[in-house]
């Protein structure tokens, strides 16, 4: 019986329920205040600058991405395996950090090119660089592959705090909203340094040489993954710029809203998804039936969490939209409805991902990310060309949906291979 179902998942997944209770208290922090930074931005910088603010903050993950170079999957599970290895541990911590250095002296070329091309972003983009600074030193790989997170969570947590404080006190008008993502960023940086000083003297990581062997066989290892996590946010953000070049404002704040309150149950899945993964990859070390089974447990506990996030999200997206923006936008209630789903699609999703993922199908991973962003870029410009701005939101519900056949397809090669 589901009702039965349920409740032995929930006892079987304890552990797991737990670790996820732990990680979420980050999450949470960070969702909540993301979504209290919306109307905080809004009203200080206004609407039309809120959307430019979204647009470098999107660029900003973009290179983020890259710079991260997929550590903070694969690095998870590096860190898991060699917890108990003082040697190897320190090899996969500064194979991490020196790729992470190298990519971000890179990511200025980006930016020049930026200048040039878009002088008009160039100085929101060139202040949302604290942001891709934090994330080169984000150390989050190693707190989750030790499954230690508390001081990660509290730092992290008072880091976001300083940002809305910062914000409140020091954006005054939307001559200074250039500012914002610079304010979101410096804090982290701060805390990302201690947490990366206290990684390295508590497990004495001071063998600080890696071979350049070991450096090309991480690049080349996780060249799919990166492949792939940028192909996702690029499904994510493109349409942002895309809007973004039309020059209507109020259409940008909209769909700015709209992506950013999805981005909020993204990041909760992200954590979800990163309790689940190092267990997963011990279980199918263990045996692939025993993590088929976790993934089936699962997928009953997300089922009913999302489905409960979708009703919400189409009956009362009047009211959200009401609570994190300043005024009303009937255009960013229309969005609402039309992705209600779209947190269900990606967390049911989350569980293919990392299917693939512990069986290091990276090229699999890769091929999806590139398939579905041929999709979006086609089905942005079918939008574009209908001139419909009312049927924008439907962007990231088809986007979401094609998604799922395309892991199932690939999910069943791979069984073949097992």
């Amino acid at each position: 019986m589901p009702f039965q179902k349920i409740y032995l998942s929930l006892v079987n997944n304890r552990s797991a329920i737990q670790n996820f209770a732990n990680l979420s208290f980050l999450q949470a922090a960070n969702v909540l205040a993301q979504i209290l930074l919306i109307p905080i931005i809004a009203h200080k910088a206004g609407l039309i600058e809120f959307g430019q603010i979204m647009v470098a903050a999107s660029y900003a993950a973009m290179v983020s991405i890259l710079i991260n170079y997929g550590s903070n999957q694969s690095g998870v599970k590096d860190v898991a395996l060699h917890r108990a290895d003082r040697s190897l541990l320190s090899q996969t911590f500064y194979s991490i950090y020196y790729t992470r250095g190298l990519l971000l002296l890179l990511s200025f070329l980006l930016l020049s090119v930026i200048f040039f091309v878009s002088p008009s972003h160039y100085r929101h983009f060139l202040s949302a660089n604290t942001i891709i600074l934090a994330e080169m030193l984000n150390p989050f790989f190693f707190f989750v592959g030790m499954q230690q997170l508390f001081l990660y969570n509290l730092s992290n947590l008072i880091a976001k705090i300083i940002s809305a404080l910062l914000i409140l006190f020091f954006i005054t008008s939307s001559k200074e909203g250039i500012w914002v993502n610079f304010l979101i960023g410096i804090p982290s940086i701060l805390a990302n340094l201690f947490l990366m000083l206290h990684i390295i003297r508590k497990y004495q990581l001071f063998h600080f040489m890696v071979s350049f062997r070991e450096l090309k066989k991480y690049v080349r290892t996780n060249f799919y993954l990166t492949g792939n996590n940028a192909c996702v946010q690029l499904q994510q953000s493109y349409f942002l710029f895309v809007v973004s070049s039309m020059g209507d404002g109020m259409i940008l704040a909209a769909y700015s809203l709209t992506d950013k309150i999805i981005w909020s149950f993204r990041m909760l899945i992200i954590s979800f998804f990163n309790t689940i993964y190092p267990r997963a990859a011990l279980r199918y070390q263990q045996s692939p039936d025993a993590w088929k089974q976790m993934k089936r447990k699962l997928s009953y506990l997300i089922s009913i969490l999302f489905l409960a996030v979708a009703l919400v999200l189409f009956f009362f997206p009047d009211t959200i939209i009401h609570i994190v923006s300043p005024e009303s936008n009937a255009m960013a209630t229309v969005y609402l409805r039309y992705v209600a789903l779209v947190p269900l699609i990606a967390a049911l999703n989350s569980l293919n991902v990392a299917d693939l993922l512990i069986k290091q199908q990276y090229k699999y991973i890769f091929i999806i990310a590139v398939l579905l962003l041929f999709i979006a870029i086609l089905f942005a410009q079918i939008l574009i060309s209908l001139q419909q701005p009312g049927l924008f939101g439907l962007y990231l519900l088809v986007i979401e949906c094609s998604s799922i056949p395309l892991y199932l397809y690939f999910i069943r090669k791979t069984n073949q291979l097992y």
